[in-house]
């Protein structure tokens, strides 16, 4: 019998996840479904206009200084060679199921991360470095073939999640790290803090005021430090997921859900961005009732071009799925918009209720629910957009949010 080691492990390489992220990935799509653009540096953008920013950026893009974030007008400056190219949502989620067909071929997928990234369980025969290394190539083979030459996938083993994430992110493109238990901290004191997942901007200012600045400086943080610095429990679970304790990640309840769209030059005034709204909230709506949810309040978000900042307001109801209902609560907060010029709107559902708590009202109306269920068969069958409550917009098509990854039908 193996010997059980201090890392939990019986092989004494204590390698139990693998986290596979995609490379340049939007970019990576487009260059994949048009030859005409490979090799070259793109950008994608969710409008054709230099006011707003790139989504993403292909290597080649990347190699000027162009990311996700800078504005158009700067890449094209940085860039002049610089090709721009609308976001095709659909064509994103139908590779993201092809490279999923192609790593379950090999491997169980544990959690699909978001639209590009995936972490999968390493079985007892597959963790030692050897094992990952062989299991890496296979994957990397079969995305070739199932999802093409150009979706490439950077691929990290670790003791847990967080750990295999950051592996992921330490050689890229196509690359392939393994942090082995016995090989911390020493593998990763070149890092900096923040290139940990989950350390942005204020949790970083917060280390640093703490006096934590080097990788070896936060190696070194005992569990009560980090939990002062965090302001609770969860400093002491990242010191325990740092040090390469495999925890079960917390189960978050689902609060909200909702749409945001970037309006062209063309629709920012109030009259044409109230269609949008309207499409983005029938949108939420069938989600809502897709994901068995209910509904107990509408948020309203618009984001005013130039400096005049935000508008937002909301409304509170008896819990609902009733798309009618829910346009009618709409047109309620329309009346209090100002008359100015949209950049961005958004709707939220939120305070939601899973439909297993739902608690009926006497004055439900089964009709209403009956005439959505139709609603959601005929847009399901013929395609989204193709029935739909009053006056809409073209149909737009799904914004990618990392945190859903929408169905094919959905986009």
């Amino acid at each position: 019998m193996n010997a059980q080691h201090e890392d939990g492990s019986k092989n004494g390489e204590g390698l139990r996840w693998l986290f596979i992220d995609m490379n340049s990935y939007f970019a990576s799509c487009e260059q994949q479904a048009n030859p005409a653009l490979r090799g070259k540096p793109i950008a994608i953008v969710p409008a054709d206009t230099d006011t707003t920013c790139a989504i993403a950026a292909s290597y080649e893009a990347k190699a000027f200084g162009i990311k996700t974030g800078t504005m158009v007008r700067e890449a094209k400056q940085m860039c002049p060679n610089l090709i721009l190219v609308p976001a095709h949502p659909k064509l994103y989620v139908t590779y993201h199921h092809r490279f999923i067909e192609a790593i379950e071929t090999c491997i169980p997928i544990e959690d699909v991360m978001s639209v590009d990234e995936v972490a999968c369980r390493l079985d007892r025969t597959q963790q030692t470095a050897d094992a990952v290394r062989t299991l890496s190539a296979r994957i990397k083979i079969m995305m070739r073939e199932i999802a093409g030459e150009y979706l490439t996938c950077s691929i990290g083993a670790a003791s847990n999640r967080l750990l295999a994430k950051l592996a992921s992110d330490m050689q890229k493109p196509d690359g392939l790290t393994i942090l082995k238990p016995s090989e911390m901290p020493q593998a990763i004191l070149h890092l900096k803090p923040n290139d940990i997942c989950g350390i942005g901007a204020n949790m970083n200012a917060r280390l640093s005021y703490a006096g934590i600045t080097t990788m070896h400086e936060l190696w070194e943080a005992d569990a009560a430090h980090l939990r002062r610095v965090w302001g609770g429990v969860m400093g002491a679970r990242f010191h325990a997921l740092l040090h390469g304790m495999d925890l079960p990640s917390p189960t978050r309840p689902r609060r909200s859900m909702g749409h945001q769209h970037v309006l062209s030059p063309d629709t920012r005034s109030t009259v044409k961005a109230l269609t949008i709204v309207r499409q983005l909230l029938a949108k939420a709506a069938s989600r809502l009732r897709s994901e068995s949810f209910y509904a107990r309040r509408l948020i309203l978000e618009i984001k005013w071009t130039g400096h005049m900042g935000y508008f937002v307001d909301e409304i509170r109801f008896r819990e609902t799925q009733d798309t009618r209902f829910f346009l009618q609560s709409l047109m309620t907060l329309w009346q209090r918009v100002p008359d100015l010029k949209p950049l961005r709107v958004g709707v939220t559902l939120a305070d939601l209720a899973a439909c297993t708590a739902h608690q009926f009202d006497l004055f439900e109306r089964p009709k209403n629910t009956e005439l959505t269920h139709a609603l959601d068969k005929l847009n399901e069958k013929f395609g989204r957009g193709t029935i739909a409550f009053g006056n809409s917009a073209d149909y737009i098509t799904s914004k990618i949010p990392f945190s859903h990854v929408p169905d094919i039908g959905e986009t």
